[in-house]
């Protein structure tokens, strides 16, 4: 019968083994509280360079509001993400026995894996046959504890990055307390400031305005202010960020009233911010932005006459406005970018108006405007509104040449004497002639008695109103007037005419002067005029007689010359002369 095999079973957790397990559990434990420290150092020292990093940024460029709160909490976020990591550390650098074993093996070659598989076994994980064998595991578990029993196994976790970390803390600390106590109230204000507190930054110098954020017209020139309290250096800086990128510092010089300082920019071509810095003051960036000014690309006029002329609508352009009084001028604006409104102002002796253009829904480039043409207008200007609310800058003036609108022109042609003898009871022939180039509307004969009597006036008929040329004859009964006329009464009387335009002056003729006589008087100066033409007549009977004579000797003369110098006069007067 054969022997029977020794049996197995697992290996025991003995003395020496939970002597070793002990120890490495001091290794664990090490390497907790090292990793877990130093993660906390970090935090620690990432929060006191936040808290210094904010001041110190603060009190150079004196961060807004928003941007303190946004950084704060973003340390924050990152100071809590790495306190969160430290105490995770306490279960993620947690390691098991095997682990820590080959830790120590690898810092003390000389084990030669007898720990490891000393641990493997004092944890019961292996099997080993009953007997020798067992004997022989744990005299091994018993050497390696004897090995290790003098030994110090938790030098196996390293410290210098916690000692880095310690130190750098503590540096970091120590400055930031004398930093504290050196910098008195700014640091205080300061750290107010980082926790969200509106305390001013204690300066030398506190810029409290400057000129807020502009809009300019590109090419423009622009004016930059600041006004300070406290120390009031001779000179600034106002630093400029465009933004094509170009950066500029500018000199800002100060003024009569001491606190306030400018800097003017010429030549305005894009966007920039500025900040303005005096002596250790900053101030909030502010922004330009720089437009194109609008600007009138095309201009088209057109004239609409009054009614009563009868002329069709007439084009015109700028250098071209040659306008009629009382018309209508509808002027088309097409400018150089979409319009939020736009103005036409009246220039002229007489007037000064400005009337606001209808800018076109469907095309808000196009402005309508209808204005009045009156009497005194010598131009106008447009000036444009876009729709960023930049403005036009120096507008053209458009010359505007009104034309005259003349009287109408008025002749009396009967009576045609200055001063007429007439009696009270006389109907005389007025005869006038009246010529306007849109037509006489009303003709009107005006008369008074005596040099110092009120002007009388009554309509004259007219056969045709509108006509361009009137020729008419009145008969004007003087029996009519009243008071009735007496004898040595003046009449001083002429015809107005007027056209069919209120603004035009009413057309005035020559005046005549009637004499009220008695019928003697009257019928002595008819015989005297009579007489007087019957002189005349005779005066032109004689010289006509006279001038009949003169032609006959004239061609008797012109007859003989013509002969005597023809052939056969010649032979004619060389016989007379041999005879």
């Amino acid at each position: 019968m054969k022997d029977s095999p020794a049996s197995s079973k697992n290996a025991a957790l003995n003395a020496s083994g939970s002597q070793l397990r002990r120890k490495l559990g001091g290794v664990r434990r090490k390497l907790v509280q090292v990793e877990v420290i130093r993660r906390l150092a970090v935090a620690l020292i990432v929060a006191l360079l936040g808290l210094a990093l904010i001041p110190t940024a603060d009190w150079l460029v004196e961060l807004p509001l928003k941007v303190r709160k946004g950084i704060l909490m973003s340390l924050g976020l990152l100071v809590a993400f790495l306190f969160l990591r430290a105490l995770a550390g306490l279960v993620t650098q947690r390691r098991d026995e095997e682990t820590l074993a080959l830790m120590v093996e690898k810092e003390d070659p000389e084990f030669r894996s007898r720990l490891i598989a000393s641990v493997q076994f004092a944890q019961g994980k292996s099997t080993v046959p009953g007997g020798a064998a067992q004997h022989m595991v744990d005299r091994m578990v018993e050497d390696t504890a004897s090995y290790i029993g003098s030994r110090k196994l938790t030098k196996v976790v390293k410290t210098q990055r916690l000692r880095r970390a310690l130190v750098i803390l503590l540096f970091l600390g120590a400055v930031a307390a004398g930093g504290y106590q050196l910098g008195g109230s700014l640091t205080k204000s300061l750290l107010r400031r980082t926790f969200l507190s509106d305390v001013p930054i204690p300066r030398a110098t506190y810029i409290i305005w400057t000129s807020e954020n502009l809009r300019v017209g590109i090419g423009d020139s622009v004016v930059l202010e600041a006004e300070v309290q406290g120390y009031e250096p001779e000179e600034g800086s106002l630093r400029i960020r465009y933004a094509s990128g170009r950066r500029q510092t500018v000199r800002m010089e100060r003024g009569s009233e001491g606190n306030r300082y400018a800097a003017t920019l010429e030549n305005v071509q894009e966007s920039f911010t500025f900040q303005v810095a005096i002596k250790d003051g900053r101030s909030d960036r502010r922004a330009v932005v720089a437009l194109p000014r609008p600007s009138v690309e095309e201009l088209a006029g057109e004239q609409r006459y009054p009614d009563y002329m009868g002329l069709p609508v007439s084009e015109h352009r700028p250098g071209e406005f040659l306008l009629y009084p009382g018309s209508e001028l509808l002027l088309r604006i097409t400018a150089s970018q979409p319009l939020a409104d736009a103005t036409v102002r009246m220039l002229g002796e007489l007037q000064e108006a400005s009337t606001q253009a209808e800018v076109i829904p469907e095309n808000p480039r196009i402005a309508e405007v209808v204005v009045p043409v009156l009497v005194g207008l010598t131009g106008f200007a447009v000036e444009l509104r876009d729709e960023e609310g930049m403005e036009s800058r120096d507008a053209t003036v458009y010359r505007v040449d009104v034309l005259s609108d003349e009287p109408p022109k008025v002749r009396l042609v009967r009576p045609s004497r200055l001063r007429e003898l007439v009696t009270s009871g006389a109907r005389v022939l007025v005869s006038y002639e009246a010529e306007d180039r849109f037509g006489v509307d009303k003709a009107v004969l005006c008369y008074r008695v005596g040099k110092e009597g009120e002007r009388e006036r009554f309509a004259l008929p007219l056969p045709k109103p509108g006509a361009v040329r009137i020729s008419e004859n009145f008969e004007w009964k003087l029996e009519l007037i009243d008071p009735p006329l007496r004898v040595g009464d003046e009449i001083e009387f002429w015809v107005e005419a007027y056209d069919q335009s209120d603004r035009t002056q009413e057309g005035k003729s020559a005046s005549r002067v009637l004499k009220v006589v008695t019928p003697r008087e009257k019928r002595d100066d008819l015989l005297s005029r009579a007489g007087d033409s019957l002189r005349r007549i005779d005066r032109a009977t004689s010289d006509q007689d006279r001038l009949n004579a003169a032609l006959a000797d004239w061609i008797r003369e012109r007859s003989d010359q013509t002969r005597a110098e023809s052939p056969e006069g010649r032979e004619t007067e060389l016989e007379r002369t041999q005879d």
